[in-house]
């Protein structure tokens, strides 16, 4: 299935989260940033959702193409441009978070 250029939320739930899932996800995204030398923009973001029962992993547009895998094992759905309040860095390039705001990589 082919993603299109825009962000990506991956939902983990409390008991996923706590139970190290997100070292896994991390894992996965990291050695594909490494494995394509870091590409610019190439992050990850993560936050609670405002009920914290479920933590939200967003990935940016110039994320999908290196990890369309790591997107489809976790269901990952197309989502807006998150608001940056809220969420962390959890991994790469997070230069730029705005220059994202249109979706697509010129």
């Amino acid at each position: 299935m082919a993603k299109t250029m825009s962000w990506h939320r991956i939902t983990l739930s409390r008991q996923e989260y706590e139970s190290g899932e997100i070292y896994v996800l991390l894992g996965a995204f990291r050695a594909a940033y490494v494995a394509r030398n870091g590409p610019e923009g190439m992050a990850m973001f993560g936050g609670w959702s405002d009920d914290e029962t479920a933590f939200l992993v967003y990935t940016t547009p110039r994320s999908v193409r290196h990890i369309t895998p790591i997107l489809d094992a976790y269901s990952a759905k197309q989502s807006k441009i998150p608001d940056p309040s809220g969420l962390s860095l959890i991994y790469g390039d997070e230069s730029g978070f705005s220059s994202f705001e249109m979706g697509f990589e010129a």
